[in-house]
């Protein structure tokens, strides 16, 4: 009999006990769909008189619950980071796969976050993901943030100082600067007259001592502006006052309560200066007041994030999402990161797609997706197209050395993956002689080597 089984599994496709160890192997990885799919499959090929018969129903049973399980999950994860049309399409698969009287009613519980559009207080994360174990990379940079509403100042948002000359038009270039901003702020700006315009060219200049005097005088002239205390107390900073902002942030909390930016901004401040600890309490005194803002909530995960405390950013991370129609694309693409950091390729993968869905000629984020790519699916072509245009859009911006100097040592990764020695050389030799960061260069270097060697 055993002679003819294998026969049998020889021309007819494989046996019973391949498809159950394969059941087995993808169950221990806990890929229950997979797993689902195999003991199915065995116990097509298994009579039902056998013993085995109820061994694998037991286990396809099993498999079947755990996987409706994981896509619930899936399609909570979803709505946390507002993917409501996947959700929606997940939804209807999860409907249609449900069986017990159990299973419907976690169906409709989904279906009632879903209405709500994602508004609903979050479900409560298991106590064991909410432990939050401090790590060493308390002074470790988290890139990107999220921005906040205000641009202050709007002229400190440029890539690249602007050269001012005899020749420069003023207005021309101050209407450049201003140029993101929505239309009201820009005529309240403009309304401050060649000033402000003057103060704002210095700054986006280089220069922003040179402000510090005129800020200082059209704040006194104007302190129905709110607009430029936030300008102001930038200024101050970047003029190396850091000492004096603070004094405005806390004169503005004093003041105006209401206002949560001020609290957002001392945070941040307090937090570049080494002072963790204080800048965390005034977050979570902020988010207390202020309960519905989104950037805070998002602030006080990327410190969490920042101290190692992974698990419990991320959950921060998705409740600023359901806040004040918060909708970031840095904080999609800090959450992809996090994710990847952790394993979740599929969570990382959606969070690179949705920040460039809300902002498509977002670089950043366009070369850590690219990197992904190459890295994690190990796919060189889609990476290619990606940088094609991130090239695109660092040429567009006028500036950006260091996102070209990346793009082009992924782009030589990518070569070598393709194949392509003298395009890999080609684009790391660029990469190295654009290169101005030290940090940078033994990588480059390593890359180079990688190149020759071949």
């Amino acid at each position: 009999m055993s002679l003819l089984g294998n026969l049998f599994g020889n021309l007819f496709g494989d046996s019973a006990s391949d498809f159950e160890a394969r059941g087995d192997q993808f169950a221990g990885v806990n890929n229950w769909r997979r797993a689902g799919d195999e003991y199915e499959h065995a116990l097509e090929k298994t009579a039902a008189e056998t013993p085995a018969h109820p061994r694998l129903a037991a286990k396809l049973d099993q498999a079947r619950t755990r996987s409706f399980d994981a896509l619930l999950e899936d399609i909570h994860s979803c709505i946390d980071v507002r993917e409501f049309t996947y959700a929606r399409e997940q939804l209807e698969l999860a409907r249609r796969l449900a069986e017990t009287s159990s299973q419907l009613g976690k169906v409709e519980e989904c279906t009632e976050r879903l209405k709500g559009a994602g508004r609903h207080v979050p479900r409560s994360l298991p106590a064991a993901r909410l432990a939050a174990s401090a790590g060493d990379s308390a002074g470790a940079v988290i890139q990107p943030e999220p921005s906040p509403v205000r641009a202050v100042p709007a002229a400190a948002r440029l890539a690249t100082p602007i050269t001012l000359s005899a020749n420069t038009n003023a207005d021309q270039t101050f209407g450049r600067l201003l140029q993101h901003l929505p239309a009201e702020e820009v005529k309240a700006r403009m309304a401050l007259g060649e000033e402000y315009r003057d103060a704002a060219l210095q700054i986006a200049a280089g220069k922003p001592e040179k402000a510090v005097d005129v800020l200082q005088k059209l704040y006194l002239q104007h302190r129905e502006c709110e607009f430029l205390i936030y300008d102001l107390a930038e200024v101050l900073r970047d003029a190396g006052r850091t000492h004096d902002a603070k004094e405005l942030y806390a004169f503005r909390m004093e003041q105006a309560p209401e206002d949560w930016q001020a609290a957002y901004c001392m945070a941040k401040i307090l937090w570049s200066e080494g002072a963790g600890h204080q800048a965390l309490q005034i977050i979570e005194a902020a988010v207390r007041r202020y309960p519905r803002s989104g950037h805070l909530m998002a602030q006080w995960g990327i410190f969490l994030q920042k101290l190692g405390s992974r698990d419990l950013a991320l959950q921060k991370f998705y409740l600023a999402l359901q806040l004040d129609d918060f909708d970031d694309p840095g904080l999609y693409h800090t959450i992809a990161n996090l994710h990847l950091e952790m394993g979740d390729k599929d969570k990382a993968l959606r969070g690179y797609l949705k920040s460039l869905e809300l902002d498509p000629d977002r670089v950043g984020t366009m070369l850590d997706y690219a990197e992904f790519l190459l890295e994690r699916q190990r796919d060189a072509r889609a990476c290619m197209a990606m940088l094609d245009t991130a090239f695109r859009g660092i040429r567009k911006a006028s500036g950006g050395t260091l996102y070209h100097v990346y793009a082009s040592y992924l782009s030589s990764r990518a070569h070598m993956l393709l194949g392509e020695r003298e395009m890999a050389l080609l684009s790391i030799t660029r990469s190295l002689e654009d290169n101005k960061q030290s940090w940078l260069t033994e990588k480059l270097e390593s890359q180079r080597h990688a190149v020759l060697a071949v």
